[in-house]
Order: C-alpha cells, then sequence, then structure tokens
C-alpha cells in the first residue's frame, strides 16, 4: 500500500511540476507517469494475485488441519480398542492358565 500512495506521489509531483516545463519535458514526463502507473496496475495485480494465491493456502491449510483432526480423532478410538482389546485378552490367557491348573 505504501508502494501504491509513493507512486502516485510521484505521479502528482510530475503533473504538478509540468506546468513550468517546456514541450519536450513535459512530453518526457508524461511518458514517466505513464511508465509509472503502468508499473503501478501490475504491482496491483500482483498483489491481487498473491492475496489470491494465500486464500487458496488458507484454504488448503484448513482442510489439512480439519483431515489431521479427524486422524487424531480416529487414532486415539483405535488406541482406546486396542487397549481394551489387549486387557481382555490378558484376562482371558490368566482365566485360561487358571482352568489348565484346575484341570491338573
Amino acid at each position: 500500500m505504501n508502494r501504491i500512495t509513493a507512486m502516485t506521489a510521484v505521479a502528482l509531483l510530475v503533473v504538478l511540476g509540468m506546468t513550468g516545463c517546456g514541450t519536450k519535458e513535459r512530453d518526457e514526463l508524461r511518458v514517466k507517469v505513464t511508465e509509472l502507473e503502468q508499473q503501478l496496475a501490475q504491482s496491483t495485480q500482483a498483489v491481487t494475485q498473491k492475496e489470491t494465491e494465500l486464500t487458496a493456502l488458507r484454504g488448503q491449510l484448513q482442510t489439512a488441519q480439519e483431515a489431521n483432526a479427524q486422524a487424531q480423532a480416529q487414532i486415539e478410538s483405535i488406541s482406546r480398542d486396542l487397549e481394551q482389546t489387549l486387557a481382555e485378552l490378558n484376562h482371558s490367557k490368566t482365566e485360561l492358565a487358571a482352568l489348565k491348573k484346575k484341570k491338573r
């Protein structure tokens, strides 16, 4: 934004300076103003493009964060299920060992 303001100020000074200049100098100043206006347009377009890219990247980041949160929730759920299954397995092993001892 500061660049846009600076370019506008330069263009304004050039235009104001043209009132006291000769025809050749005015033409040179007009060319310079045109060049500055083109640079300003290009800069504005580049900023707009970067803002569009940034918005898209923010959307991708949000999607990735949501997928990550979902994956974390699945991992926690599976871990709980695994712990429960292991506990049941250990309990079953203990019962089996006790039954084997009883049979003997």
